[in-house]
């Protein structure tokens, strides 16, 4: 998708739409997932699969161009709806964090600053102090930071993942 974007954007360069140019200059979203939206769009505006759109930049640059000066209040609306999606997480994050008691998330980053503490300890200032002062300072071994930083990651990360595949095995 990316060189599709560049020869959009390559082709929006000399053209008045500014959105198209935020959006696929910045490729919003989750890994570019909003210019992805903003290429269907000028894709559907051509009648063409978006993988075509380099052979029509290539034979016919106008209705390129015209495809994309339609498609600039889609984009408008794409980044409005974006932003708009953004605020609603925010808040819902914000209530969540107001209605319950503080552990029941404060342990996410409390957990995370401690692995990161625990990775710095083991890398860094053990191997330091050992040097500095001929000491031998002995230490948890790489292997079994490495299992509670999974576990960690397991329960933060794929607590609600493992939740969802059990319940749609169980259902089959």
């Amino acid at each position: 998708m990316s060189a599709i974007a560049a020869i959009i954007l390559d082709t929006a360069a000399g053209l008045a739409v500014p959105f198209i140019k935020k959006v696929l200059a910045d490729k919003f979203g989750d890994g570019g997932k909003l210019a992805g939206e903003v290429i269907d769009t000028v894709a559907g505006k051509l009648g063409v699969p978006a993988d075509d759109i380099p052979s029509i930049a290539e034979s016919d640059p106008t209705a390129v161009r015209e495809a994309i000066i339609a498609s600039e209040p889609i984009a408008a609306d794409l980044i409005l709806a974006y932003v708009e999606s953004q605020r609603l997480s925010n808040e819902l994050q914000l209530a969540e964090m107001a209605k319950e008691q503080t552990w029941t998330w404060a342990w996410r980053p409390a957990w995370m600053y401690l692995i990161g503490f625990f990775w710095l300890w083991l890398i860094v200032a053990v191997p330091l102090a050992n040097a500095i002062t001929g000491a031998s300072i002995d230490i948890v071994d790489a292997g079994t930071l490495m299992t509670l930083t999974a576990a960690y990651l397991g329960l933060y990360l794929g607590g609600h993942t493992i939740k969802d595949v059990a319940t749609k095995w169980s259902q089959k």
